[in-house]
């Protein structure tokens, strides 16, 4: 016998069998898999509200982010040229003339690269249709169109507005082509080029409409009876909403 720290113990003292101490908890395999199962099905549920409460957060911030840039820019403008009545920017363009659309696209051209690129991030531009467009750093095309009116016989077209429409996915095909869509991609910005008034503004947002006006507009409201291409009151409806979607926009 051996004593260790005043106890007394036997060299041969029993080996202690440790074989029927409980083992540790761990989940089975199917219990892995119901548990994934669930997770699963909860990704599936909320994974959609997630991803369209985004891609709406980013077209409102986009829309409200280039609106201001291209104000800033068209304020510059003002300043070194002038108020748009006083630039080359009116036109009349004679409707029979076999180089029609060509003479609008130099047109726009003059008028995006003179009055505005200045005062812009550019990193690519080029011609399509009646318009000129130019990329924004920050991902948005800008596509100048002309808006007029034709004479009683539509021999000759006046120019007295300028279209600036802008896109989310690099779509600078005619402004109402059936890939745009008014209500989550494109939005349509324009000011008048033989007015004093210079404001950059959204379709139509001078006229005094109200909000029901731009959501029930039957040719160009923007609700979901009106195709995507022609809901050009979303942009005006979204300003006048202080940039937030409400919960009846069409998105």
């Amino acid at each position: 016998m051996k004593k260790i720290f005043g106890f007394t113990r036997s060299e041969n003292a029993a080996h202690v069998d440790t074989s029927n101490k409980k083992r540790k908890a761990a989940f089975t395999l199917a219990e892995v898999l119901i548990t994934l199962g669930i997770i699963g099905v909860v990704a599936a549920l909320t994974m959609p509200t997630l991803i369209a409460k985004h891609q709406k957060q980013v077209f409102v911030n986009r829309v409200k982010q280039t609106y201001s840039i291209v104000s800033n820019a068209m304020i510059s403008a003002v300043a070194e040229y002038g108020e748009p009545n006083t630039w080359d920017a009116f036109a009349n363009f004679d409707a029979t003339d076999p180089n029609y659309n060509q003479n609008h696209q130099e047109h726009m051209k003059n008028i995006a690269t003179k009055y505005f690129k200045p005062y812009l991030k550019v990193i690519g531009e080029g011609q399509e249709n009646f318009q000129y467009y130019m990329v924004l750093s920050n991902g948005v095309t800008l596509s100048f169109y002309p808006n007029g009116d034709f004479n009683e016989d539509e021999t000759e077209f006046a120019q007295t507005e300028v279209f600036i429409i802008g896109s989310l996915n690099n779509n600078s095909s005619y402004f109402l082509d059936e890939s745009r869509d008014y209500s989550r991609r494109d939005f349509l910005m324009s000011f008048n080029v033989s007015s004093t008034d210079y404001r950059l503004k959204f379709f139509n947002t001078d006229e005094g409409k109200t909000r029901n006006e731009y959501k029930n507009d039957g040719q160009y409201g923007c609700n979901k009876d009106v195709p995507k291409n022609k809901r050009l009151y979303c942009g005006s409806m979204l300003f006048y909403d202080n940039w937030q979607l409400k919960d009846d926009y069409p998105w």
